[in-house]
């Protein structure tokens, strides 16, 4: 056999779609020469195009045997790993890398990224800070990914700003350092100093599109000749960034411009809608239906474990209250808010990628173990002796899994008119995760069957579970806010009335809504929009 013509075969029909047969051709490669490096490289190709992630593993991982000292496997390691099984794979893979380089000032930087992806955060920012001290290029985004990690893994604000101005101190030009101080100033309630950050990004830089953007969502609008809004408009005509057109659509809306307002949430979401994953109404009612049959009575009763921790998980549509309930129990001397954390999100797509399909695969010892991860991952970050609230509003796919694992947990369920939810959503930019979010028929039927879901675990938990109406809050605050206490066990605190005076960290789009009263102004927001096409607001929904 000749190896050459074999290994040019294998690509030659990997390139046209026939992956079985260019992999049996390197198998026949490899059958001759084990260490064949370019079939073991494209094995790995084929592996990927086959969904096959463990296999492509297991060909890198010889690859790695053979090239103990290159990034470029370790790399490719790394961007195939997502189990905690696989990350411990990699993480050692890098640990042995860096005994025969300990010098080398890439391998730190993808370590330390490693290792803040596997939860060891207090790690990663120390090998982040070696890199930098064995003279790594460019510190100052060292820096900032070390305050990333603090600000968003170990919740330490303070830190966090503390390594954004080592940032600064090495490049007082590093645009990127400015505005994430003004991020933080904005999740911490600061507007003045949001608007100075992101005001001297602007003079830093003027085309720094993402900090026009946050400095418009800090003000509101009444005057449509406003400079900012100017600038955002004249901006927006020469380009579809989406988030300069929902900035703008959000500016224009205070101002009471519906019709121009409307416009540019069409173009913002148009131009997502071109990207995302299209969606599909009959796919996305087939998937809702799979969660519960899957996770049904029948399921939960073979799964019952006795657990006496009692986290409350905050959960509903987005846009439909969740933050200020959240900023309303952390007013309370006994819960510390956790915010969105992305926890179930993470252990469902690296563990459960089918979800719903798998669930029948999960063991007691599974729900033991991602229990105590997590309730190892809540004390590293936030510490004991206090209840957290879990606020993550697309929790709600995953309440069967919750109360497997935790069922003393209490489950709050914000709800909203739906009209209202869905102009909302409408009118904030989401990720690729929520394609629904692009059309407002689309978001409407995503509503139906969120609510038709919520029904079902409201049959399973119904004790368990509480519903609050954001619409009946804002009216009538502490008949519900007593309510909803006595369903979490808590006595009556007057603080719960002034959580928009807390000095913490909000990071949600409502940043500013919870810094304010309660008011009754966002009631009925979707009406002028919905003069405007009423068809929309009723052509999709389906609950």
């Amino acid at each position: 056999m000749n190896i050459n013509n074999t290994l040019g075969a294998a690509l030659s029909a990997f390139n046209v779609g026939e992956y079985e047969q260019s992999r049996g051709l390197l198998h026949k490669v490899l059958a001759a020469d084990a260490r064949n490096q370019p079939a073991l490289w494209g094995l790995v190709r084929v592996c990927d195009a086959l969904a096959k992630a463990d296999d492509a593993i297991g060909y890198l991982r010889q690859l790695l045997l053979l090239l103990p000292d290159s990034l470029a496997v370790l790399d490719a390691l790394l961007q195939r790993c997502q189990t905690p099984i696989h990350l411990d794979i990699v993480v050692l893979s890098f640990e042995t890398f860096l005994l025969r380089n300990p010098r080398s000032t890439t391998g730190h930087y993808n370590y330390a990224y490693l290792l803040s992806r596997a939860g060891q955060h207090a790690l990663a920012v120390t090998t982040y800070q070696k890199a930098i001290e064995l003279g790594a290029e460019r510190p100052e985004e060292i820096e900032l990914n070390i305050a990333t990690v603090f600000a968003e893994r170990l919740r330490d604000d303070l830190s966090a700003e503390q390594h954004l101005r080592q940032a600064i101190k090495l490049n007082a030009s590093y645009v990127p350092a400015y505005f994430n101080l003004g991020c933080l100033a904005e999740q911490q309630g600061d507007r003045g100093g949001a608007q100075a950050q992101f005001a001297h990004c602007l003079t830093l830089d003027p085309s720094y599109l993402p900090a026009l953007v946050r400095l418009a969502d800090t003000q509101h609008f009444s005057d449509a000749q406003a400079p900012v809004l100017v600038e955002l408009r004249q901006q927006a005509l020469a380009s579809h960034d989406p988030d300069l057109h929902f900035a703008l659509g959000r500016a224009l809306e205070q101002c009471g411009d519906f019709a121009a307002a409307l416009n540019h949430f069409d173009i913002a979401n148009a131009a997502d809608q071109a990207v995302y994953l299209p969606y599909e109404p009959a796919v996305v009612a087939a998937q809702f239906d799979a969660i519960k049959a899957q996770f049904d009575v029948r399921w939960h009763r073979r799964h019952h474990r006795a657990d006496a921790v009692m986290p409350v998980f905050i959960c509903g549509m987005f846009r439909s209250g969740s933050t200020l309930v959240e900023q309303i129990l952390a007013a309370h001397s006994a819960f510390t808010p956790a915010g969105e954390r992305e926890f179930f999100a993470r252990l469902v797509a690296a563990e459960l990628p089918d979800y719903p399909a798998g669930g029948e695969l999960i063991t007691a010892a599974h729900l033991q173990q991602w229990a105590a991860r997590y309730q190892l991952e809540s004390e590293r970050v936030f510490g004991r002796d206090t209840r957290l609230t879990d606020k993550r509003p697309d929790n709600f796919l995953y309440l069967g899994l919750i109360k497997a694992m935790f069922p003393a947990a209490k489950i709050i369920v914000t709800r909203r008119a739906w009209q209202d939810i869905a102009w909302s959503i409408y009118a904030t930019r989401f990720g690729p995760a929520q394609h629904y979010a692009t059309d407002l028929r689309a978001i409407g039927h995503y509503i139906g069957l969120q609510a038709d879901l919520i029904a079902h675990w409201q049959k399973l938990f119904g004790d368990d579970m509480c519903l609050v109406d954001y619409e009946l809050l804002v009216r009538s605050p502490q008949a519900v806010i007593t309510h909803l206490l006595e369903f979490l066990g808590e006595p009556w605190e007057d603080n719960c009335l002034r959580f928009n005076t807390l000095n913490n960290t909000v990071r949600t789009e409502s940043v500013w809504q919870v810094r304010q009263p309660l008011y009754t102004s966002s009631v009925g927001r979707s009406k002028p929009f919905f003069a405007l096409r009423p068809a929309a607001f009723t052509d999709g929904h389906s609950g």
